[in-house]
Parts: C-alpha cells; sequence; structure tokens
C-alpha cells in the first residue's frame, strides 16, 4: 500500500518542481515551431526593410537643378477635368501612393521620406501622401513576366502654383523629369503634363518611350480622375500632344 500511494506522491513532486522552476511539465512542438518561424518572418522582414532604406537613401538625382534639356526629347498631354483646381490640387496631394499607381502598368513598390528618414512599404498600414523629398519606387510592368523597377524624387511641390515636378534616378534606363502644372479655366481643371527624357538608345526614346510613358500617365491620371469624378473613364476630356527633337 505504501508503494502505491509513493508513486502519485513522486509525480506530484516532479510538477511541482517544474512549475516553480519556471519550466512547464509539458511543451507542444507546434508552439515552438510557431514561435521560431515567427521570429525568423520578423528579421527576414527587418532586413528587408534595412536594405530598402539604404538604397533609396542613396538616391543620386539623373538632372541637376536648371540643367539645360535641350538635347532631352520632350513630351507633352494636357488633361481636362471638370471639377475646380482646388478640388484637384487636394486629390493629388493627399492621395496615398497606393491610390495614385495601384496598377496594372504603374504600381507603387515603397517610398522614402527623406524629412522622416523612413520608408513606407506598399504593405504598411499607414501611407504618407506626396511630400517635397519622398523618393518613389514603382514597379512598370511593360509586358507580361518582364518588370521594371524605376525611381524618382519630388523635387517640387509648390501649392501656391500648383506644381509638381518629379526627377528620375540615375539608375534608371531613363534619365530626365516629369512636371505637372494645375490650372483652372471657367470651372475647369487643366492638367498640363510634360517630360524630358532620354536614354542611350534613340530608337527607344523616338519609338518605344514615347507611347508606352503615356499609357502610364493615362493610368496615373485616370486613378485620380475617377477618384475626383467617381465616373467612369470616357466621362472626361483629354487631348494630347506629342513633340520630339529632331
Amino acid at each position: 500500500m505504501n508503494k502505491i500511494i509513493k508513486i502519485p506522491a513522486l509525480i506530484l513532486l516532479i510538477v511541482c518542481l517544474s512549475v516553480k522552476s519556471g519550466y512547464p511539465a509539458y511543451v507542444n512542438h507546434n508552439d515552438l515551431l510557431f514561435e521560431k518561424s515567427t521570429k525568423d518572418k520578423d528579421e527576414k522582414n527587418k532586413q528587408e526593410r534595412i536594405k530598402i532604406l539604404e538604397k533609396l537613401r542613396s538616391f543620386k538625382a539623373s538632372i541637376y537643378k536648371n540643367q539645360d534639356l535641350n538635347d532631352f526629347n520632350y513630351h507633352l498631354k494636357v488633361y481636362v477635368i471638370d471639377a475646380d483646381i482646388e478640388t484637384v490640387w487636394y486629390t493629388y496631394t493627399n492621395s496615398k501612393p497606393t491610390e495614385s499607381w495601384r496598377g496594372p502598368l504603374n504600381t507603387y513598390k515603397h517610398s522614402y521620406s527623406t524629412k522622416e528618414d523612413k520608408i513606407y512599404l506598399a504593405k504598411d498600414t499607414l501611407l504618407p501622401s506626396i511630400q517635397l523629398g519622398m523618393v518613389y519606387e514603382l514597379n512598370l510592368n511593360i509586358v507580361k513576366l518582364f518588370n521594371v523597377g524605376v525611381a524618382f524624387k519630388i523635387t517640387t511641390l509648390d501649392h501656391n502654383k500648383k506644381t509638381i515636378e518629379f526627377t528620375y534616378g540615375k539608375d534608371n534606363r531613363s534619365h530626365g523629369k516629369q512636371k505637372i502644372i494645375f490650372s483652372d479655366f471657367k470651372g475647369k481643371t487643366y492638367i498640363f503634363h510634360s517630360s524630358n527624357f532620354k536614354s542611350d538608345n534613340k530608337i527607344r526614346d523616338k519609338y518605344l518611350y514615347p507611347k508606352f510613358h503615356e499609357t502610364c500617365m493615362d493610368e496615373f491620371h485616370n486613378n485620380m480622375i475617377d477618384k475626383i469624378m467617381n465616373l467612369t473613364k470616357e466621362n472626361y476630356l483629354q487631348t494630347s500632344y506629342l513633340f520630339k527633337n529632331k
């Protein structure tokens, strides 16, 4: 009888010592694997953010301020929106990048705030609107299974003159800048979107880049116009002009 009593007592003693020492009497192996997987994933995300931060911090513009761009190609397209300029300007300058570039041609990847020294990824919950000095990287889907990353920096954000300008990165295939000017006339807003661009391939610049570039521009402005008007793309007027250097 004494032996029968001693065995449960021994088990009880082991359990008590385990709890007191801080080690559980039973450990779920699946819980340990999940915890390790979570830690590995967090570390991977951390390293990814550090890598992107270092890359965007080192952004170098492809042109300098007030550079003579006479030898660059020039493209201009004018969009007319049946809405007042303040509404249009507010929408363009206060939209999240995932709204402005939501694909399928232009897709927002990440951005870097020089003011905050902080990066923002497309998967982040909080994304800031456009800022002066902000560096963006987009993914351009040229054809199926062929994507190209492009970077640019906001170099002008003038709320009084209603002007936005951004400069291409030095590592981009095309160098140059784009400027968007907003003007009002009889209750409508006219948007003049101009581009100066040049690469090391004249055939590409003359025949390939202008058309694809204009399609990307249309997608960007369509996103903004849809947000402003809440109408289909056929309900706004657009006119197009294309100028090429000889």
